[in-house]
This record gives C-alpha cells, structure tokens and sequence, in this order.
C-alpha cells in the first residue's frame, strides 16, 4: 500500500485500515464514527462536496469492509457496506463540477468508484486494494485544499 504524507481525508481511511487489522475492541471505536470527519465546518465559499464528505456515514465503512472481504471475499455485509460507500461517493461526485480546476478531482472519484465497485464484485486483490488507497489519497490530496478538513 502506497502511504505518503498525512491528508486527512486519506488519513481518516488509513487509520480504518489499520483498525481492520487489529483487535475487535479497537474497530468497535473505528466503526461507531458516525459521520467522517467529526465536527466539521467547510471554510467560507467551500463548496458543497466538502460537507457531503465530512458527513458521509458510509466513507468510514471502507477499511473494515475490506479488510473482511479480504480475509472472507464472500461476506455479505462487507459488501453491502461498499456499495454503500460507494453511493455516498456517488453523491459528491454528482456535485464536483467535471470542467476547470475540478476536473482531476471528478477523475480520482470516477477511479475510487470503480476500485471500490471492482471489490464489491470480485475477489480483493493487491491491486484492487492498491487502487483503493490510491483512490482515497488522491481525493483526500484534492480536496484538503479546498476543504480544510481538520488534521
């Protein structure tokens, strides 16, 4: 897995992933987040998608989720809870304007989205896995920004 330097967007989802692989008592505190970014208040003039990220009660499902479907590649509620993500991503991407300074962001969302599909239908490969975090650093990396998510 591809780690640079701390985004909180991908930081928040890097930290899931290490509560995947760890005791249950650790992902119980990972998975009663209810939104992703805690106490969130977009900066003046930011747009829509930033609350639409910080409030997505899916988002913070993903490391679980994928942490099971790899150990487990037939468990159920693991993908449901991608799809899930996947919806609440449907939703920004819906909102991130697709000409101008927001096109790389539309783009790193449609590859996110297709990793993210790619788990729900198939085996978790490394590469999959890869595309993943790739996919979360990337939107993390393009929207911190513009979002001023809380470190």
């Amino acid at each position: 897995m591809f780690i640079g330097r701390p985004r909180a967007f991908g930081l928040l989802v890097l930290l899931g992933l290490s509560s995947a692989c760890s005791g249950a008592d650790e992902q119980s505190r990972a998975e009663r987040a209810d939104v992703a970014v805690l106490s969130y208040a977009p900066p003046s003039g930011a747009p829509g998608y930033c609350a639409s990220l910080a409030g997505s009660t899916q988002l913070t499902r993903i490391p679980v989720a994928i942490g099971t479907l790899t150990a487990r590649p037939g468990d159920v509620e693991s993908k449901l809870a991608l799809a899930a993500a996947a919806d609440d991503l449907r939703v920004v991407a819906e909102q991130v304007p697709r000409d101008g300074g927001t096109a790389d962001l539309g783009a790193s969302i449609d590859d996110l989205l297709t990793a993210l599909t790619d788990a729900t239908d198939g085996p978790v490969t490394d590469s999959v896995r890869s595309a993943i975090s790739t996919g979360l650093d990337d939107v993390g990396r393009l929207v911190q920004p513009v979002c001023d998510f809380p470190a």
